[in-house]
């Protein structure tokens, strides 16, 4: 071999060494990437994990994550869980009722916001601000905040700069890292829907739970800020017509899937001729005028 052929060979041998080391380096470096089959899930102190949350009874549930803003989330937690004994109306500090009746967030958006089959909450920190179609405009999320707040929870609105805004937006962050689930309007039903067949389903499904009255069954007393084990439905401590549950598009898929509680998703108690027929009779109840759009 000549000393030209030589050098050749030793100078490919050391180039190929190199390009080596440099991609197995790399590897390394994405091997959770890998294993993961996408970018990285790993957390870092200002994202949460990709995996997406269980805080159900059947779930790992809801752990104040070891983090400086960790008490913020947990805050954020409650209010979803508990919002009726953190800024209800009968909370012992007049400045935080901000919520007018005492329902829970979690009332529909289940499990904290993390059932994927009830207007999950998970991954809406990242989609806005976005155009709503109701609102005609782009919508922050501190607005979307505020309009649950006007209608949903029939209350005042929180200001942007509040402790309670704060909370909510550190829990939607830290629930942000898995993409949102985006409820699908329900398909017509086979026939104009019925409120005195809606009525019977109620009777004989939904009554059980949220009484024949429809005003549901409290936890403890009046004035004791604990909720309800089993929400109104209509009157004066429920959702007003202002509300996205007084609306067909949202309510029929919600208690499709979700209704009796428990009934799995993709096998529904009621069929789609019910669940718009029960709407339409909740429809027709009393509750309180929402606000003017």
């Amino acid at each position: 071999m000549t000393s030209r052929a030589l050098f050749t060979t030793v100078f490919l041998t050391l180039l190929f060494g190199v390009l080596a080391a440099v991609l197995f380096s790399r590897d390394m470096a994405r091997a959770p990437e890998i294993a993961a089959g996408g970018p990285s899930t790993k957390a870092s102190p200002s994202t949460s994990a990709i995996a997406w949350p269980d805080y159900s009874a059947n779930g790992l549930g809801f752990q104040t994550p070891a983090r400086p803003d960790g008490e913020l989330i947990a805050q954020g937690y409650r209010q979803v869980s508990q919002t009726f004994a953190e800024i209800g109306p009968e909370v012992a500090d007049p400045a935080r009722r901000f919520a007018g009746n005492n329902l829970s967030c979690q009332n529909c958006h289940i499990d904290g916001g993390t059932n994927r089959h009830a207007l999950p909450l998970v991954g809406v920190f990242n989609i806005y601000p976005r155009f709503l179609t109701r609102s005609g405009r782009v919508v922050s999320l501190p607005e979307r905040v505020n309009q649950c707040m006007t209608r949903s929870m029939n209350g005042r609105p929180l200001p942007d700069d509040s402790p309670e805004m704060a909370a909510f937006l550190a829990y939607f962050k830290f629930i942000g890292g898995p993409e949102a689930v985006h409820a699908e309007p329900a398909p017509p039903p086979p026939v104009p829907a019925s409120v005195e067949r809606g009525a019977v389903v109620y009777a004989d499904v939904c009554a059980l739970c949220h009484k024949p009255d429809g005003l549901g069954v409290r936890v403890g007393s009046k004035g004791d800020a604990d909720g309800y084990s089993f929400p109104p439905l209509w009157g004066p401590d429920s959702f007003n017509d202002g509300a996205g549950m007084d609306r067909f598009d949202r309510a029929v898929g919600f208690i499709r899937h979700n209704m009796p509680r428990g009934v799995d998703p993709a096998h529904p108690q009621l069929s789609l001729q019910q669940a718009w027929d029960v709407v339409a009779y909740l429809r027709a109840q009393p509750r309180p005028p929402g606000p003017e759009r």
